[in-house]
């Protein structure tokens, strides 16, 4: 008979992370100590505060990162010093993928919002891209599917209704949200589908 293995999983940004409790000795988590021989499916959807509009275009290599006045300044030589920029998203760094906030613009490094009080740093491989659109207020774009979007609706009706005490309509507008979110679910199942005729059509 075989032994029951429990799994979770949690996130870090962008990223997940599976582990397995080990019930053979304390029954604390940790990364999967035994091999999965029969598969382990996942899907995990994420959608990020923002959009890159052209991976191939206006991104700039970094060779590292160092601390500036408690901010996180990224370092490079010929970088952009472009007014227009006010967000960058790094990839391939060991700690600070992601979105920044820009905060000062040079030649020679970046200062970003991000909190970092540190030694200096020399990384390989690390990729910023400045071609993106980053949820910023109230006008931003929200980068969902259309038939999410009316989820979407429903669930701000639910909570507007929700603020002025209207219990029932909240009910009503969630019961919405949930069904699509259901519905848009059950469309990414791998499987034969059938059309069964009901018992008084033509057949």
């Amino acid at each position: 008979m075989a032994s029951n293995k429990n799994y979770a999983y949690y996130l870090r940004g962008s990223e997940i992370a599976l582990i397995e409790e080990d019930l053979s000795t304390d029954s604390k988590w940790k990364s999967p100590i035994e091999a999965i021989t029969d598969g382990l499916e996942i899907e995990y959807a994420y959608s990020p505060r923002y959009r890159i509009n052209d991976i191939e275009d206006k991104s700039t290599a970094l060779t590292g990162y160092d601390e500036s006045s408690g901010l996180l300044k990224f370092t490079g030589s010929g970088l952009s010093t472009d007014a227009a920029i006010t967000h960058i998203v790094i990839k391939g760094s060991a700690r600070w993928n992601g979105l920044h906030k820009i905060n000062t613009l040079n030649a020679n490094y970046w200062i970003v919002e991000t909190k970092y009080n540190g030694a200096v740093v020399t990384e390989s491989g690390i990729t910023a891209y400045t071609d993106i659109d980053a949820l910023s207020d109230e006008s931003s774009e929200i980068d969902l599917p259309e038939y999410l979007s009316k989820a979407l609706v429903y669930y701000v009706k639910a909570r507007m209704a929700e603020d002025r005490m209207d219990i029932e309509a909240k009910e009503y507008f969630l019961r919405e949200f949930r069904a699509i979110l259901e519905k848009h679910e059950n469309s990414k199942a791998w499987s034969g589908r059938k059309v069964i005729p009901g018992a008084h059509s033509i057949r």
